[in-house]
């Protein structure tokens, strides 16, 4: 499945991607998640860890010459790379952490399609053109 975006348009690819990570953010809703500190109070579940994942596999197999910038994983892929995707697989950790589900999850190719799914409520919305300010993040 996830090959089959290797010729869609980059807004597709966002959704794929979005929706991939939902899929895993809301698959380990309410397991007892390992966490990972990341300093000055702030972590990741293994649920971020996994939902990034998704994501990258999503992308990956899709755009192989874009780079990529995760919440998680920091910078991967080419390094003189044109373009740069953004991903924060799940944003709203501390919710998902005490079982609220007030969370996204977000992707975006930087100054270009970008796409954001709520993991329990299964929509995802999108912006398809290059945005006139640049979000500040979660």
């Amino acid at each position: 499945m996830i090959n089959s975006f290797a010729g869609s348009d980059d807004a597709a690819v966002a959704t794929a991607g979005a929706r991939a990570g939902a899929d895993v953010v809301r698959a380990m809703y309410g397991r007892r998640l390992d966490r990972v500190d990341k300093g000055a109070g702030d972590f990741a579940t293994a649920a971020d860890i996994e939902a990034e994942k998704a994501i990258l596999g999503v992308i990956r197999a899709a755009r192989p010459d874009d780079a990529v910038l995760g919440e998680e994983g920091g910078r991967q892929g080419a390094v003189g790379a044109v373009r740069q995707w953004l991903v924060d697989p799940l944003c709203g950790t501390l919710n998902y952490a005490v079982g609220n589900m007030l969370v996204a999850v977000n992707v975006a190719l930087r100054d270009g399609a970008a796409a954001v799914a709520d993991p329990f409520g299964g929509e995802v919305v999108g912006s398809w053109s290059p945005p006139t300010t640049r979000p500040t993040g979660c």
